[in-house]
């Protein structure tokens, strides 16, 4: 659980902070989306889905013997960028890089899906 994550002192509990910080902005969003911008709000929501999913994984990846994420991912590895916004060029960049692989794809889809599930139970 998301829970689990944010308590650890790691890179994943970094990346289960933003995560919920996100979640926190897109329901304080709510307004918006009554005001007629719910394809904005959308489009951000996936985006941060995305970016957190990336994070996840590649705190997976730090964790093996032999580390090697891709180039393209590396705008995704400071931590000091775990909290700002990455540009959907850098994000698509390193989805596609991800999807070379299939234990990056892997690890990347699941953690998409349960950012998504958090999220929904945290909204």
């Amino acid at each position: 659980s998301l829970d689990t994550y944010t308590r650890r002192p790691d890179c994943f509990g970094r990346a289960a902070k933003h995560i919920r910080t996100q979640c926190a902005e897109i329901d304080m969003e709510e307004d918006e989306r009554v005001k007629g911008a719910p394809s904005q709000i959308l489009r951000t929501t996936r985006t941060n889905h995305a970016t957190a999913a990336i994070a996840m994984t590649l705190c997976e990846l730090s964790t093996a013997k032999h580390y090697s994420p891709p180039l393209e991912c590396s705008l995704f590895l400071s931590e000091s960028d775990t909290n700002s916004v990455m540009s959907n060029d850098a994000q698509s960049n390193c989805v596609e890089a991800l999807s070379r692989s299939a234990q990056y794809w892997s690890s990347y889809s699941g953690y998409l899906r349960e950012v998504r599930k958090w999220t929904t139970i945290l909204m």
